[in-house]
């Protein structure tokens, strides 16, 4: 017998790349049963207005998850990489989003991370956090490879240096770099403010179910809800992978019903 969740299912945007038919990819998520939508990668000119865009979600049934952003510069152009944010932030407060997830700046060329850099980050996540406050949203990073903080011991150094920051957890991200992301579902339970996931192959990301099997799905649906989060689930399958766009997106659906999510 399943046991009851509260979290959402929403799926994200990537694989329809960069200027997809609004109208045709999310009737594309709703049919395949997803609730929300999470927007990567779309421009606000082509989003259009808050009341354009909101009237094609309502058409489908469906609800903005998040805004999904990337801090990219923590150098002399970060004033204008924050203005850029600071609106897409403003953009999700207009659908009542409650996280902006995102990820962090390049890596460094054939070194790690100093200190000092992570310090700068941090600095960068700070004023956009207290700017996501005022519009009712918390700020979530997303570790990943190549960007500036990408295993766990690095995302540790992020939050030492940043008490509001929130933590977008992808499973699969954690399994690729080697981590345990059952255990860091625990670790971070505090600070677990959005959920992505997708599968890992060799070497790629692929449709959940048919990966490697470093992931066990059914146990990740059993931890969420012993630490009872009530946030999004956002199923996803970035740009690369050998499965197009709306079979992924229908078959991430299944595979996650079929466990009980």
């Amino acid at each position: 017998m399943n046991k009851p969740h509260s979290f959402k299912l929403g799926y994200n945007t990537n694989s329809w790349g960069r200027t997809p038919n609004l109208d045709e990819m999310f009737n594309d998520i709703a049919q395949c049963g997803w609730k929300g939508v999470e927007l990567i990668s779309l421009s606000l000119d082509w989003l259009g207005t808050p009341n354009h865009l909101a009237k094609k979600l309502k058409n489908n049934g469906l609800v903005l998850s998040s805004m999904f952003g990337r801090i990219d510069d923590i150098g002399s152009a970060s004033n204008t990489m924050l203005e850029r944010e600071k609106r897409r932030i403003e953009y999700g407060a207009e659908f009542e989003a409650e996280v902006y997830a995102f990820t962090g700046p390049q890596r460094p060329l054939n070194r790690k991370p100093s200190q000092d850099e992570f310090k700068r980050f941090a600095e960068q996540i700070e004023i956009l956090s207290e700017h996501a406050l005022g519009f009712g949203q918390v700020l979530a990073f997303h570790a990943h490879p190549a960007s500036l903080a990408e295993t766990e011991q690095e995302q540790d150094i992020l939050f030492s240096y940043s008490s509001q920051l929130q933590i977008c957890l992808d499973v699969s991200i954690s399994a690729l770099m080697g981590e345990d992301p059952i255990a860091q579902l625990k670790k971070y339970s505090n600070r677990l403010a959005y959920i992505h996931l997708k599968d890992v192959d060799h070497g790629k990301f692929c449709v959940m179910g048919r990966g490697r099997g470093l992931i066990d799905f059914a146990q990740v649906k059993e931890s969420l809800i012993d630490i009872g989060y009530d946030g999004w689930v956002v199923g996803e399958l970035g740009s690369g992978a050998d499965t197009g766009a709306v079979e992924s997106c229908n078959e991430n659906f299944k595979y996650l019903s079929s466990l009980g999510y």
